[in-house]
């Protein structure tokens, strides 16, 4: 339906690709971000139709999903007393209602176009590596330490946001390697492409999504697996790839550290006797449960739940390793560090069960393609240590990517390719 208008479709694409090159340049150029989002607005606004538009939005449990989450963050503006913060929350997290009316009530473009503008933002976060190991690489022959090239000191695009960036590498990642198995072509470049955002994403030290990346490869290889023959060859494929990213991860220094820190969090999270602690997540979501028990239906308001987390932790006595020393937890102002707490905190059950309901349905669905079950299982792992809307890179990537995907066919898409060889 809808998209019957000559060159509706090119310029949709056109809009889209401007948010993808946005991803990339969003904390310094806001042009081609905010433009693009723009101009797909004007074009769904001038193609008219609105009646079948919003008739194909009714039947859309997932947009419905992303209008009803955003409403009631609308909503939760009537009883929190922190008015700055919450509107300056719904003007961050408006994107969750508009891309999705934008894209869920079109057909967009063709189906192949999609896969065309996936591979563009897979080669665009490859650029982005590559421009991030340059500027490290400057800064060291300038004196600095070998530390630039870890965590938050290599991402220099997206600055101070290694757990976005992995998140963004890790996706690229498998739509590169759905070129390397699928396609069979210019296997070479994909290759290249795999292996700068495989460094990237262990110098990253994103625990959260080295441990996402490898959980969901399992997976979907097991699932695969399960669909064409099996042989000791196809499970050679699976377990030396493995190897190679443990191995890797443990050769590392600063991502060896941050795994031994880890090894630490788990004892202090099972109560043994452990006196580095270096993530206050175990203390985050103790007094976080308890704030949401107090106040389950309708939450706190997204202008006051960060606030009441804050003065809650006020009465932690607990330390935190900050990479030299420990330091009180309760002088730092904190988030939720999971976005299904944050959500029920903010504006109530609902929007928890709104924000499951997105991350768990694709699962259930038949016919789905593989990226696009690949891109919630990898952002239902990251909202699980991270609150990842509360920041433009990451409503902006789930706003966007989630129902580009979510219109993918798997058995269309899969046959034209097949077709191609």
């Amino acid at each position: 339906m809808l998209n019957k208008l000559k060159h509706s479709s090119f310029y949709y694409f056109i809009a889209c690709l401007s948010i993808v090159i946005g991803l990339v340049f969003q904390d310094f150029h806001k042009i081609p971000l905010t433009g693009g989002i723009i101009v797909l607005g004007l074009i769904w606004l001038g193609t008219l139709k609105f009646k079948e538009k919003f008739k194909t939005l009714r039947k859309n449990y997932f947009a419905l999903s992303f209008i009803t989450f955003y409403l009631l963050h609308l909503t939760s503006l009537l009883y929190s007393a922190n008015t700055p913060v919450a509107q300056s929350d719904l003007e961050l997290k408006v994107t969750l209602l508009l891309l999705p009316i934008f894209m869920f009530s079109t057909l967009l473009f063709s189906q192949q176009r999609k896969i065309v503008l996936l591979n563009i933002f897979a080669i665009s976060m490859a650029c982005m590596a590559v421009y991030d190991f340059y500027y490290s690489f400057l800064e060291y022959t300038n004196g600095a330490n070998i530390s630039v090239f870890y965590y938050k000191n290599l991402p220099h695009l997206l600055v101070g946001k290694p757990h976005y960036l992995a998140w963004y590498y890790s996706f690229a990642m498998f739509i590169a390697l759905r070129q390397l198995l699928v396609v069979k072509r210019q296997k070479i470049v994909w290759l290249i492409v795999f292996s700068i955002l495989f460094l990237s994403l262990i110098l990253l030290s994103s625990r959260a999504y080295l441990f996402a990346f490898i959980f969901v490869f399992i997976v979907s290889y097991i699932l695969w697996l399960s669909k064409n023959r099996r042989s000791i060859t196809s499970i050679l494929k699976l377990i030396i790839p493995l190897a190679a990213i443990i191995s890797i991860v443990l050769i590392i220094p600063n991502t060896r550290s941050r795994i031994i820190d880890t090894y630490a969090e788990i004892n202090k999270l099972f109560d043994k006797d452990e006196h580095r602690q270096t993530n206050p997540r175990v203390y985050i979501w103790k007094y976080a449960a308890e704030l949401i028990v107090d106040k389950p239906l309708l939450g706190y308001g997204v202008g006051d739940a960060k606030d009441e987390l804050t003065n809650s932790l006020k009465n932690c006595e607990a330390l935190f390793w900050d990479g030299e020393k420990n330091v009180p937890l309760n002088r730092k102002s904190l988030n939720y560090h999971n976005q299904f707490l944050q959500s029920w905190a903010e504006v109530g059950i609902l929007g928890f069960l709104l924000l499951l309901f997105l991350m768990i349905a694709p699962f259930f669905l038949k016919n789905k393609h593989p990226l696009f079950l690949i891109f919630v299982g990898l952002t239902l792992i990251g909202f699980l240590t991270e609150s990842m809307l509360e920041r433009q890179a990451g409503v902006v990537m789930l706003a966007f990517m989630f129902p580009l995907l979510a219109s993918l066919n798997v058995d269309e898409i899969e046959g034209s390719n097949r077709n191609k060889k």
